[in-house]
């Protein structure tokens, strides 16, 4: 496992554990709509086994991104939601911040996932 991107300690084992092991909620099954402060996140390639067709393995990479919102952790490996996501971090520059559900279909009828900047987030002093 390799980390593109996070806000996380990388020292911290049980940081690391808790971003990229175990179950998260797929940002997919998320609502349109709701509004997600992000307090932790990580972007990280992922090495994976599958079974070919002629029963050998291979390994591939597939880039993850996960965040927590609110102590649950939620994930995803859609590019178009990854995308959006890294630009808000970017903009963000460190700030707090949250994220809006969107998402809708392609012109090729495939619903998609995508995340906007919520700007009505505030943080609460």
């Amino acid at each position: 496992m390799t980390f593109i991107k996070t806000n996380i300690d990388e020292t911290n084992k049980k940081q690391v554990y808790r971003m990229t092991k175990g179950d998260s909620a797929k940002i997919e099954g998320i609502e349109k709509g709701v509004s997600l402060p992000v307090e932790l996140y990580a972007l990280y390639d992922d090495v994976k086994t599958r079974r070919k067709q002629d029963g050998t393995e291979e390994e591939y990479t597939q880039r993850v991104l996960t965040f927590t919102s609110g102590g649950h952790k939620f994930g995803t490996i859609s590019a178009t939601f990854i995308r959006s996501f890294l630009e808000i971090v970017e903009i963000m520059d460190g700030e707090p911040f949250a994220v809006i559900i969107t998402g809708g279909q392609s012109k090729n009828g495939r619903n998609y996932v995508n995340c906007e900047l919520d700007c009505d987030f505030t943080v609460n002093a």
